[in-house]
Order: structure tokens, then C-alpha cells, then sequence
């Protein structure tokens, strides 16, 4: 559902439906013909303003300015100059993020191990249904497990029969998705750790039949979401508009209770949770939303994922990368932009292939008669060719950057790491107060360090956190479950402590991603340590 434009003079056309094909339709032309006229580094900035206002310029500028990349947000006014929903989640794909993102993933890949190179969040598996575009246009506000339950909340009995079908006919599917995407990891990681040359054409083909995987979850998805729709009474749709425009709305219904079905078990019923966030999203957004994937994506196979979880999501991408850079010389920097020049037109022509594909998926929303699915699956096909071989441009310059790193770099890189992945049994050997400022590196990316907190950061400042009331740091946008807990007091110990053992629990609906620790003792010395900067 389009959201209101800043610029009211032309809200109409932004809201026109022949106006939003053509903006679906220019936004991955840009990527097909920009690099092949030279005008990457002075486009690609043009595409941070709001896409109907570049579709307005476009009438000047038609023969050299051909769309904005994949839809940029439409409710930027509740981002707040959120660097890191802008980066992440926004769509772009300029020179910079594309660097930070090979830069990060370089990091966590040479720092990390196989098992983290396993990790995905929930939903990765088929991401074509706008919900990237939803967190991002919602200030991080959209839960995918409360939106999934209130959805399933105001769903009645015939519907609810629906969802569970596409859960059972993808099930056999998504576990020979996961199998094949740890084929191509073994394939990479064999070429790091052991140095052995990267079977192209194998990889190629395990890309193919992953990515086809892939296609034939998501189809199965789509075409629930689509009977979903179809079922669904004024009413209902009603309150999704209403949470659309304000997703911690979702929060309180979502809250009270869990997804259920008798056909499904504990691992398929939180699938089930997901499609129904899936479904929202897709339902109540717009084919630009659907074009918004991760920075890291396409060839997410390198274990940022993983750190982003050990840090309780406080690892922050343009951070990490910033910081690696400093680790790495001249000539290890170069490989990196080297590597971004050799994969940029693969990352375009990927895109340019899953524009088409979700054009083809959107026909089972529309004209089901219509889809093609054999065609889906061509399309498919390219894609996984193209992502994997972003996968291996990437994994063969990680491997020239760890050739070349001295022992002090590799010091420098797991040090880094420490930052955000805590090792338990070190953080053991810690006197309580040692302890407390360990631990409060897991805050540092979100809500700075004493002394050093910017305006920009996703979360307030904790300078003070005890000498102001819960919730009131000027000029910044607290969730609705924050707000709620301001009785015009600080926070006591008692109350940070239940907050810090799980942030979701204590204020459901708050936007903090950290998930928590679990022991008292860590909340305890995390605790006292705060208390010291007043």
C-alpha cells in the first residue's frame, strides 16, 4: 500500500498505477544500461532521492537517467537518519555499500569458520515478498513473529486451513535447499582453507538447483499468499492497512498467543509463523517492495549473518568494515575494489533476473492463469548461476587477502572479532568490573561508548541512563512499548535488569534487536558498569 509522499503536488501520479509499473519497470533498467554508459559514480548517488520524484526528473533527463535502483524507502521520515537501516535494508547499491558489504563479509568469513558460514535468519530462503522493504520503511518498528501471529490472530478457521498446505508442499524442497547450499560452502571453503581451485562448473550447477529450490519454495508460498488474499473479509483487510502504516500495532495481538496447526510440527509451525509474515508483507506492499534485498545479498554465504547473531545484532556492518580496512594495507584494499568492479555487472545482471522473476511470480497474485512456471524457473536458473559466481569472485579475493596478512593482522582481524563475538570462557576470567566493560561492547554498536555517541546511532545513549526518566532522550524515536513504560522515573536496577534478560519479554514491541543475557551475573556487571558512566 503506497504511502503518503513528502511531495503532495504529485502524490497523485506516485499513487497512479501505470506510474508504479513504470517505476517497477525502470528501477532495474538503470542497473542493465548505467555502467555500460560510464555513469556509475555520478548515478548511482541519484538514486538516494525518492523514486517518483527521480521519475519527475526523468522527464528532463530520460536519455541519460533510466530509474532508481529497486525502490528506495517511502517513509524516510521514520528513519531518522538511520545509517544502518539505510545501508542494510534501503536497496542501494552504490560504489560505498557495495564495499562495505564485500568488506564485512571478508572480515567474518576469514575470521570465522565453517559453522557460521551455515547461519541464516529466518526467511532467507525465499526472499521475494517485501519484508526487508517493510523493516526498513519501518524503522526497524516490523517483527516478523508478531506480525505473523496477529495476522494469524484475525484469520478464521476455512483460512487458516491455507498457509499450513504451503508448509507441508515445501518442506521436502527447503531441506534439499539447505543440503545444496552446503555443497557450494564446502566448495569455498575448501578453496580458503586448502587451496583448492573452485570447480566452476560444479559450482554453476549446484547454484542452478539451488536457486530452482529456491523458486519452487517460493511459488508455493506465493500461491498461498495469494488464496489467503483472496479469502480475506473487509475487515480484515482493514486492520492490515492498519498495521502496515503501523506495525507495533501488531505487537499486542501478536503478543497473546502462538501459531498452531495439527498437520505441523514445533520446526514447521515456526515456518508457518514466517509465511504469515511473508504473506503481510506482500499483500499490503508494492512490487518495489519486493526488489529490496540485504546489502548482503546476493551471495550470502560468508558468516556475517552469524556475527550479527553472537553479537545479539549489535554488529553493524559499515563499522566492522571501516574498522578491517584500517587492518588491511594498500595492496589489500585494492583487491577488494578489484573484486567489486569484477562482480558489479554480475550483481546487475542478477538483478536484472530476479526483476523478472518476481514479475512472473506476481502473476499468481493476478492472472494465476497466466504464470508460467517453467518460466520461473529459467529465470531462476540464471540467477543462481550469477549469485554463485558473485559468491566465488568474492571467495577467491578473501583468499588472496589471507595469503597476504602478517601474523599481526590476523592479531588485529580476531581482536576485531572479540569486539563483537564474546568468548565465554575468557569473559570467565574476568574480574566483575573487566567483566561489565566487556560485555558493553555489545551495546557499543548501537548505543555507543562513553563519550562517544552520535546522533546517528540506531539506539539512545546510555550516558545518564539512571539520572532520566525510561524513555526520554530528546530527539529520539522510541517505540511505542518504551514510551509505554515511562512512569517519569529512571531506570532502577531491578528494571534494567529484567529488561536486559530479555529485551522483547519486558517490552513487547521494542525495537532493540539484542536478545538478551541470560545470566545474572553478566546483567549484574553490565549493570554496575553503566552505573560508573554516569
Amino acid at each position: 500500500m503506497p504511502r503518503k509522499s513528502k511531495c503532495h503536488d504529485i502524490s497523485k501520479l506516485h499513487n497512479n498505477l501505470f506510474v508504479q509499473k513504470l517505476r517497477s519497470q525502470l528501477s532495474y533498467a538503470l542497473l542493465k544500461y548505467a555502467p555500460q554508459l560510464s555513469l556509475r559514480r555520478w548515478v548511482y548517488p541519484l538514486m538516494k532521492f525518492h523514486l517518483f520524484t527521480f521519475t519527475a526528473t526523468l522527464c528532463v533527463t530520460s536519455y541519460i537517467c533510466i530509474g532508481e535502483l529497486h525502490g528506495q524507502s517511502r517513509n524516510s521520515e521514520k528513519q531518522g537518519g538511520n545509517d544502518w537501516s539505510a545501508e542494510e535494508y534501503s536497496g542501494s547499491r552504490t560504489e560505498k555499500n557495495l564495499r562495505a558489504a564485500m568488506t564485512s563479509k571478508g572480515f567474518a568469513w576469514l575470521s570465522g569458520s565453517p559453522a557460521d558460514n551455515e547461519k541464516l535468519s529466518i526467511g532467507k530462503n525465499a526472499q521475494f515478498f517485501g519484508f526487508v522493504a517493510l523493516r526498513y520503511q519501518s524503522g526497524r518498528a516490523a517483527n516478523r513473529g508478531a506480525l505473523g501471529r496477529g495476522f494469524f490472530a484475525i484469520s478464521d478457521e476455512t483460512q487458516r486451513e491455507i498457509l499450513p498446505k504451503a508448509v507441508l508442499a515445501e518442506d521436502a524442497p527447503l531441506k534439499k535447499w539447505w543440503e545444496v547450499r552446503k555443497e557450494i560452502l564446502r566448495l569455498f571453503e575448501n578453496h580458503l582453507y586448502n587451496s583448492e581451485e573452485i570447480d566452476e562448473k560444479l559450482a554453476s550447477e549446484l547454484g542452478v538447483e539451488w536457486s530452482k529450490l529456491g523458486a519452487a519454495i517460493a511459488i508455493h508460498e506465493a500461491r498461498g499468499f495469494a488464496a489467503l488474499e483472496d479469502a480475506l473479509s473487509d475487515e480484515q483487510r482493514a486492520q492490515l492497512k492498519v498495521w502496515r502504516e503501523n506495525p507495533e500495532k501488531s505487537h499486542k495481538l501478536g503478543q497473546k498467543g502462538q501459531i498452531r496447526s495439527d498437520d505441523l510440527n514445533r520446526d514447521q509451525l515456526k515456518q508457518l509463523e514466517d509465511l504469515y509474515a511473508k504473506a503481510f508483507s506482500w499483500i499490503t506492499g508494492t512490487s518495489e517492495d519486493n526488489e529490496i534485498i540485504p546489502l548482503g545479498q546476493p551471495a550470502q554465504f560468508f558468516g556475517f549473518v552469524s556475527i550479527r547473531h553472537k553479537s545479539g545484532h549489535a554488529a553493524n556492518r559499515g563499522k566492522i568494515s571501516k574498522s578491517f580496512l584500517e587492518i588491511l594495507d594498500r595492496d589489500q584494499s585494492d583487491i577488494i575494489d578489484h573484486a567489486i568492479d569484477e562482480q558489479m555487472p554480475v550483481v546487475k545482471r542478477f538483478l536484472e533476473q530476479r526483476h523478472r522473476f518476481l514479475e512472473e511470480l506476481a502473476l499468481l497474485r493476478t492472472e494465476p492463469n497466466v504464470f508460467d512456471e517453467d518460466r520461473a524457473m529459467e529465470l531462476a536458473a540464471k540467477m543462481g548461476e550469477l549469485e554463485v559466481k558473485a559468491g566465488w569472485i568474492e571467495a577467491k579475493a578473501y583468499r588472496k587477502i589471507r595469503e597476504s596478512m602478517t601474523a599481526e593482522q590476523t592479531s588485529q582481524m580476531m581482536k576485531l572479532r572479540g569486539d563483537y563475538v564474546l568468548d565465554e570462557a575468557q569473559v570467565a576470567l574476568l574480574s566483575p568490573e573487566e567483566r561489565g566493560a566487556q560485555l558493553a561492547i555489545l551495546c557499543a554498536g548501537c548505543h555507543g561508548t562513553p563519550g562517544n555517541y552520535r546522533a546517528e546511532m540506531i539506539g539512545p545513549s546510555l550516558e545518564g541512563v539512571f539520572d532520566r526518566p525510561i524513555a526520554s532522550q530528546v530527539g529520539f524515536q522510541y517505540s511505542d512499548a518504551l514510551r509505554k513504560l515511562n512512569d517519569g522515573k529512571p531506570w532502577t536496577v531491578e528494571k534494567l535488569d529484567g529488561y536486559l534478560a530479555s529485551p522483547k519479554t519486558y517490552a513487547q514491541g521494542t525495537k532493540m534487536e539484542f536478545q538478551g543475557l541470560l545470566k545474572p551475573a553478566d546483567r549484574k556487571d553490565l549493570i554496575n558498569y553503566l552505573k560508573q558512566t554516569r
